[in-house]
């Protein structure tokens, strides 16, 4: 269950001092929208995995012992089923965000930044993060895998590049060829302007987007960010319908 938890963490460090180096530095926000930057990476990076850890050691394996490592997919495969197949699940619960109205309410608190940073990448409403299928699909998916630590260090490498995606690097952190297959920082940045929340909703691979219809080519980083009819930044945290 631990397998690959310092990889996050180690990737929130070196992407926080690279950005704090870079020419695309972050711009001062307001203190309530580093607060909320903040407690959203409490809630998903310390709460989420814990209660993920919590339902695998304890709760499944109190009720389901039989059922641990019954899935024999081996190391590969269970790097793959988180790599892709929670990855495709993912996309469609993310465009769900964008198209049902009181989804879009919890997820509001996340487009609604002025500046996308690896300090917002875990910004949310309260709510939404107890939502997402990381949390709903994770915990159980490894603990039916005979190779857990597999799937929990595919699931490491994704919440790093979920930080890699928010950062504001120069574009030669992420060379074109990465972006053949994976969600560049380019791509995710057009997901989060004002005119670009309708395309690249997928989190590691590209793929879903192209295989749908919602994929678009980045030209450069956005100008604007955010949205034009957020709640202030408590109500988004707290009570954003």
């Amino acid at each position: 269950m631990t397998t690959g938890w310092y990889l996050p963490l180690l990737a929130f460090v070196i992407l926080a001092v690279l950005e704090c180096g870079s020419a695309r530095r972050v711009p001062a926000g307001s203190l309530a929208d580093h607060l909320l930057n903040l407690a959203g990476l409490a809630v998903q990076g310390i709460a989420i995995p814990a209660a993920g850890y919590l339902i695998a050691t304890r709760v499944l394996a109190a009720h389901s012992p039989d059922l641990a490592g019954s899935l024999r997919i081996g190391c590969l495969g269970a790097f793959l089923l988180n790599f892709v197949l929670v990855d495709l699940v993912y996309y469609a619960q993310h465009r769900l965000f964008h198209r049902v109205g009181v989804l879009w309410a919890l997820h509001q608190c996340h487009h609604a930044s002025p500046v996308v940073s690896v300090w917002a990448t875990s910004r949310n409403s309260l709510w939404v993060s107890f939502l997402f299928v990381y949390l709903l699909l994770n915990p159980l998916l490894g603990f039916l895998c005979d190779c857990p630590q597999g799937f929990f260090f595919s699931a490491a490498l994704t919440a790093s590049l979920d930080l890699w995606r928010h950062s504001r690097l120069p574009e030669r952190f992420a060379p074109a060829w990465l972006g053949r297959a994976l969600v560049t920082p380019a791509h995710h940045h057009l997901h989060h302007s004002l005119d670009g929340q309708g395309v690249n909703f997928g989190a590691n691979l590209l793929l879903w987007d192209r295989c749908f219809g919602t994929a678009r080519e980045p030209d450069g980083y956005p100008a604007r960010y955010g949205t034009s009819n957020a709640p202030g930044p408590w109500r988004q945290f707290l009570f954003p319908w």
